[in-house]
């Protein structure tokens, strides 16, 4: 029988091995994911983004399953390493269920309906930069839901994007094919890992131009730029340059924070 993950674990990732055809696997694997996140379940208090790992197509069998060896040898038998495929389209089409599915690199991320100080946040982050960015008509804000694919096997949806005029022919009337000009993630107990490890590795290394990972509990901003090992870390005003024709985006962190706190 496959052990169930432990309630005090921080991160769950789940794993199975299915064929194209296989939706038992599939359906069994959302359904635990959506199980831990239920509300009232104690393991929602202390889960981060359930990391449902890529499956493979060679084998028509659930894994993780524990071998058990009895103890007249040491003879090891090694697992198959798993192969990404997953893919945007197969995350395009999983349940509209108030959980965020995203893909990197082939690895699903599935993450819960943020809280109050989050939307908070994102909505002040998105009305502010929209403001700025259309009174110099330097391009379009969007904010999340919506997706940004970066290829076949990586689509995100950051929580607020800029998109500049220089790349608005990647903007369809469904998604934006290629790397926003500035993205912002806000991040929650349950997406601070993914926001500052796997979605920092991508927008850094495929093309978006700045990233902000916006923490409303140390009241910060971690500004980071392509080629940088670590973050500026912005505690009083945080300014922005999209182009050296126009003025900087200014924006007072203090105040901004003691909107979300109230």
């Amino acid at each position: 029988m496959m052990p169930m993950p432990s309630r005090s674990s921080p991160l769950i990732r789940c794993r199975s091995e299915a064929t194209e055809g296989s939706a038992g696997c599939d359906a069994m694997r959302l359904r635990l994911g959506k199980a831990l996140l239920q509300p009232g379940n104690r393991l929602n208090d202390t889960v981060g983004v359930i990391r449902v790992m890529p499956r493979m197509r060679s084998n028509p069998q659930c894994g993780d399953a524990e071998l058990r060896f009895q103890p007249k040898g040491h003879h090891l038998m090694g697992m198959p390493a798993l192969v990404p495929t997953y893919t945007a389209e197969e995350v395009r089409n999983f349940p509209d269920d108030r959980l965020r599915y995203e893909v990197i690199r082939g690895e699903l991320f599935v993450t819960p309906a943020p809280g109050t100080p989050h939307q908070r946040l994102v909505l002040e982050l998105a009305v502010i930069l929209k403001a700025f960015v259309e009174q110099h008509e330097l391009g379009e804000t969007v904010i999340s839901p919506f997706e940004v694919e970066f290829s076949d096997d990586t689509a995100v949806q950051p929580d607020v994007l800029v998109i500049l005029n220089d790349r608005a022919d990647q903007l369809t009337r469904k998604r934006l094919m290629g790397p926003p000009s500035l993205a912002v993630e806000v991040i929650s107990y349950s997406s601070k890992r993914t926001d500052r490890l796997q979605k920092r590795s991508l927008y850094m290394g495929d093309g978006v131009e700045e990233y902000w990972v916006v923490d409303p509990e140390l009241r910060h901003v971690e500004r980071w730029l392509p080629g940088a090992s670590e973050p500026e870390i912005v505690t009083d005003r945080l300014t922005w340059q999209p182009q050296t024709s126009s003025p900087a985006f200014e924006l007072d962190l203090p105040e901004l924070f003691s909107k979300i706190w109230r």
